[in-house]
């Protein structure tokens, strides 16, 4: 069996993509890739693979680390790419544990500076990436995933509609809309190896399942989360077999990421 793809995981995942399509229902995907910014091979194949499946793609770009190189890199991709801001620096600022933690968890937008600091960071990292004009979208991801929830309620005052974490989202608030990944395919733990086909597939279908069921937000998106500077030959080629078949499959959906912002707003099922 190829370490890149898994007849029997897929098999299982298409039933339950047929399922969706028995009952009438679309199921939405979208794609979600961090730690833009910086010119770099993986950046380059990455929105080539974009460019050859044609699929919409949240490239998340940091801020700080935005060259010239990687501006261009990023200006030439297929229009389908949209422009999200991941923090400012990608830069850790936590130093003790959280309460119920035994490790530091490291934020860079978490509760170990002042909000009005952290805020004024964002600010600025919008204002580096207004070159990307129409193709930006008011979508912040906070690196590691993580933010605190004071200065996820003040973002839209910044303008911002949506913040794209990790996991399935809560019950909704008045801060912004969630539209957050669900499927990671990177063991960060050991030393950003693959998940494994059968393993990323089974979550896949896990989320989709949630959400056909009632057992997640069913407007929820569900959001493959890749990371172009850390991925495997075998993942890579495992993205190259997903992605079509996704995308040839009639319950499935991959939204335009602006649209993805609107069609996440959560549903009134509690």
């Amino acid at each position: 069996m190829r370490e890149s793809w898994d007849d029997a995981a897929w098999e299982a995942l298409a039933r339950e993509l047929d399922a969706w399509r028995a009952e009438g229902q679309t199921a939405t995907v979208w794609w979600r890739d961090d730690d833009a910014g910086r010119a770099d091979p993986g950046l380059d194949r990455l929105l080539a693979l974009a460019m050859r499946t044609g699929l919409p793609l949240g490239l998340a770009v940091v801020p700080a680390w935005l060259t010239p190189e990687g501006a261009a890199c990023i200006e030439g991709a297929p229009p389908p790419v949209a422009v999200l801001q991941h923090g400012f620096a990608h830069a850790n600022h936590e130093t003790v544990p959280l309460p119920g933690s035994r490790k530091v968890r490291p934020a860079e937008c978490g509760a170990a500076r002042p909000v009005a600091l952290v805020l004024e960071e964002i600010r600025q990292g919008w204002g580096r990436l207004r070159r990307f004009g129409p193709r930006l979208l008011p979508v912040f991801v906070p690196p590691w995933n993580r933010i605190a929830p004071v200065v996820r309620d003040a973002l839209p005052t910044l303008g911002f509609r949506a913040v794209s974490a990790f996991g399935s989202r809560g019950p909704a608030g008045a801060g912004p809309v969630s539209l957050n990944c669900h499927v990671d395919p990177i063991v960060w733990r050991a030393g950003t190896a693959f998940l494994g086909a059968a393993a990323t597939l089974d979550r896949l279908r896990a989320h989709l399942a949630a959400r056909r069921t009632g057992a997640a937000d069913p407007s929820e998106p569900t959001g493959l989360l890749t990371h172009h500077r850390d991925m495997d030959e075998p993942l890579w080629e495992f993205l190259a077999e997903l992605l079509p078949r996704l995308a040839t499959h009639p319950a499935v959906r991959f939204p335009p990421v602006g649209a993805a912002v609107v069609a996440g707003a959560p549903s009134t099922v509690p």
